[in-house]
């Protein structure tokens, strides 16, 4: 019985999405056409922002305070005696590797969200009967881009703080800082969050593209653009790369982290945008724009409003920490091990409200997309 009513709920909606689609996505000759293709304008108009998007990261924190500008002493991976300042307590490594710990972990949630929503959830997206089970099955093909980019997304904050906690740990020494062996782990410490910016964009055109994109006009509040997972390759890569040749390089290592930080505004941005472009069934007007229970996909029905505060706040939280953390080096007489800490715990914060948004969303991308909601040239 559970199997037969699966089947008779998301078999038919999943045959009709995929018949519209594979439709939609022939050419004139008859032939399957591939994903929207990404025009050299674009991949040059993208790249002018990702280039706007480097000298933002790199503008701001000095021109932002006076303690601003006394503390982003730019290095490029040549430290000074006198300037430089790299914490060795536990008060940092400790905790570094307590968050590698809990981020990859996290990361592997993601990937294994290969269930559906919880049974309440289901039944509400899509309509069956209540008083028969779950299905037994998962369609996990749905969300297996989404879960791969999430996870690669929370692997890199893992890689992060572990190699910046091994750093931390190993090189005492200003000698020791020019060394080679520093800048390569240091290079892999800040160069994925760098990376991070790229996942974190491709997940969201990913959620544009189900959500937004495909769906018609009464269901969105405003169109978000399709960024391809190309253009957000090139983004994070030349970030990467700006980090690897000591563009966001600092005589306070710690500082390095906060550049490239501000590299991911723009893939932010992008993400909360997509998500408040959604009508939502459970919307508070203030935020969010509603729609009609019934006029929802089931997808829409499955995400909760709890879980999409935690994605607006969890993708800003580390925001406030760029101007605190100059501040609380110039003006407070906190140990750098503490302000560490500090900024760690609302790091981890942070981090955990994306990760549990994520994780909600991936078993919501496990429903089938039923024909409820889908633009009708599709």
């Amino acid at each position: 019985m559970c199997k037969k009513n699966y089947d008779s709920v998301s078999k038919p909606f999943s045959t009709e999405y995929q018949a519209r689609l594979n439709e939609a996505m022939k050419t004139s000759d008859g032939k399957r056409a591939q994903k929207p293709t990404t025009t050299l304008l674009q991949v040059f108009l993208w790249s002018l922002l990702t280039f706007v998007s480097k000298e933002f990261s790199l503008f701001l924190p000095n021109f932002q305070s006076d303690a601003g500008a006394k503390t982003f002493i730019h290095a490029a991976y040549q430290y000074d005696e006198d300037l430089s300042v790299f914490d060795n307590t536990i008060w940092t490594w400790g905790t570094d590797y307590a968050i590698a710990v809990i981020f990859t972990f996290a990361a592997i949630q993601c990937w294994k969200a290969t269930e559906g929503p919880t049974q309440e959830g289901y039944f509400r997206a899509t309509g069956a009967d209540a008083s028969s089970s779950l299905p037994q099955s998962s369609n996990s093909e749905e969300s297996k881009r989404f879960r791969t980019r999430s996870a690669l997304l929370l692997l890199s904050y893992a890689i992060s703080v572990l190699f910046g906690g091994y750093a931390h740990y190993t090189f005492r020494s200003t000698e020791e800082l020019n060394s080679v062996p520093f800048r390569i782990y240091w290079i892999i410490c800040v160069g994925s969050v760098t990376a991070a910016g790229g996942f974190m964009g491709s997940f969201g055109s990913e959620i544009c593209l189900k959500m937004n994109r495909m769906v018609s006009e009464d269901q969105v509040r405003f169109r978000m653009p399709y960024v391809s997972d190309l253009l957000w390759f090139i983004y994070g890569g030349y970030l990467t790369y700006v980090c690897m040749v000591g563009g966001m390089s600092y005589q306070r290592p710690a500082c390095d982290i906060f550049a490239a930080g501000g590299s991911q505004f723009v893939p932010t941005a992008y993400c909360v945008l997509t998500m408040l472009s959604i009508k939502w069934t459970d919307a508070k007007k203030v935020l969010e724009a509603p729609i009609d229970e019934h006029s929802a996909s089931a997808a829409v029905r499955a995400v909760k409003r709890n879980y999409r505060y935690m994605f607006y706040i969890g993708f800003f939280l580390n925001a406030p920490l760029l101007p605190v953390y100059p501040a609380l080096v110039q003006y407070t007489n906190l140990s750098t091990g503490v302000i560490n800490a500090i900024l760690h715990l609302n790091l981890t914060v942070a981090w955990g409200m994306q990760f549990l948004s994520l994780h909600h969303l991936c078993k919501v991308f496990n429903l089938t997309i039923t024909g409820a909601g889908l633009r009708k040239d599709l």
